[in-house]
């Protein structure tokens, strides 16, 4: 596990911590699921080419992404891409973004209640954290959110498609974000320098764009969106979040 921005003792304390009690609490008092949830778990990873530690939670989230139950994610985080490792010198991820290192610090903040990050990381619903190539840990949190969800429904027509959200089961405290989320479906790297030089990276629904369409108070809405085309797909994720903390997901499905 790598680790930025923090100190490496105590951010391996936290991360035993929170193994240990199943995860942090929610962000907000969403009420708990009454039910088994027919919502798919969504798990995503943050993770980046230029993490010598990353290669195999790439594989694992690769794997995972053949699931039927499940959403997956692949995250590119940018602060691997200074880093300068000897003689391999450094791999600028050309998948890496500014904002998604943001929304690993929005979620830091709120599961773990600090800014300070690492890769490679997985989240779970929204709620829970885990080392993100540690496959038993990642493993025993993909389980149905505990907290009430919603159904997501994606209709094609013509060159657009119509995104349906049910009621929730009670009006939400504040708003949650509607993400339109475009995918790479399949993406293979070989990386000439840095931590990873040498190393032919595979990964599946890596994130290359994230752009909100809409808000969702709980009462059933609807929004037209255009999916992207050229060999990408995308997905919808409802999530509640309160400034710079990120809550729990709602709802998500893929656009097909």
């Amino acid at each position: 596990m790598r680790i930025l921005l923090g100190s490496l003792v105590a951010a391996v304390a936290a991360v035993a911590a929170l193994n240990l009690n199943g995860g942090a609490q929610s962000l907000q008092d969403v009420p708990p699921a009454t039910e088994t949830s027919s919502t798919l778990i969504v798990a995503e990873l943050f993770t980046s080419q230029s993490c010598s530690s990353c290669p195999p939670a790439e594989r694992l989230f690769s794997e995972l992404a053949e699931r039927d139950d499940l959403i997956v994610l692949e995250w590119h985080v940018d602060y691997w891409d200074r880093l300068v490792y000897g003689r391999a010198g450094s791999w600028k991820d050309p998948y890496s973004d500014a904002a998604y290192t943001k929304r690993q610090r929005d979620y830091n903040r709120a599961l773990r209640g600090t800014g300070a990050v690492y890769t490679p990381q997985a989240v779970i619903n929204g709620t829970q954290e885990t080392v993100g190539n540690r496959g038993g840990d990642v493993e025993a949190l993909l389980q149905p959110a505990g907290h009430a969800t919603v159904d997501v429904s994606i209709a094609a027509s013509g060159d657009s498609a119509r995104v349906e959200i049910e009621d929730y089961v009670s009006p939400l405290q504040r708003n949650a974000d509607i993400v339109q989320l475009t995918l790479l479906p399949g993406q293979t790297t070989s990386v000439p320098r840095g931590e990873n030089r040498g190393v032919t990276l595979t990964s599946k629904n890596l994130v290359v764009a994230s752009k909100k369409i809409g808000t969702y108070n709980g009462t059933a809405t609807s929004v037209t969106i255009q999916p992207p085309n050229n060999g990408k797909t995308c997905a919808i994720i409802i999530q509640e979040r309160s400034g710079n903390q990120l809550g729990p997901i709602l709802g998500a499905s893929y656009c097909s």
